[in-house]
């Protein structure tokens, strides 16, 4: 039998996915293990033989980054997910992440959703060569369950980019765009924070 096709959604976004595994094991100096597609397409419910990769959190709110995370991985709306806190009773992880694309797109902070429904606004090919930045807020949520977690993700959806990890933000994408551009040197100018 044959594997249903992934839908545009994952098909468009899985690859920037794996791109920012690459980008930041290579900033991280470390070698680690290339995330599989399957990392990012698992229904809800499944689960992976590597730990969630949920792209590294720029900024933690309401847990320990020592804390290990469950295997089992919950895939929310714009791009969000969650997982269980192990050995920590009814911690939850949530995910909450915008993506900055440097070509292709006007140049702003989109949630996955708004990402699409812009790229299909332009008419863009699903394959597309997009340079994407990512930026990932992580917040522990109090649940017992899945459903309830889930529901309380939603609840606490930001609308915007917070304020605190705006600023995390703007250091990232100086960082990235200088990266592009071939410069051995990324670190920020107190002058790139200070353009928007």
């Amino acid at each position: 039998m044959s594997r249903p096709s992934a839908p545009r959604f994952i098909r468009v976004l899985a690859p920037f996915f794996l791109l920012a595994a690459s980008v930041i094991a290579s900033f991280a100096g470390e070698p680690v293990k290339q995330p599989q597609l399957e990392d990012f397409i698992a229904e809800p419910g499944s689960t992976t033989n590597l730990k969630p990769f949920m792209l590294h959190a720029d900024l933690w709110l309401g847990l320990d980054r020592r804390e290990k995370l469950d295997s089992l991985v919950f895939v929310l709306d714009n791009g969000a997910r969650a997982c269980k806190v192990l050995n920590r009773d009814s911690l939850w992880a949530v995910d909450y992440t915008w993506v900055y694309p440097h070509s292709q797109l006007p140049p702003r902070w989109y949630d996955a959703r708004s990402l699409i429904h812009t790229g299909d606004s332009l008419k863009l090919a699903d394959d597309a060569d997009l340079q994407l930045t990512f930026g990932t807020l992580r917040v522990g949520v109090r649940a017992r369950t899945a459903a309830q977690a889930e529901a309380e993700a939603y609840r606490l959806w930001p609308h915007e980019v917070p304020p605190a990890l705006a600023g995390r933000l703007r250091v990232k994408l100086e960082r990235a765009k200088k990266a592009l551009a071939g410069l051995k040197d990324t670190e920020p100018t107190p002058e790139d924070l200070k353009r928007k």
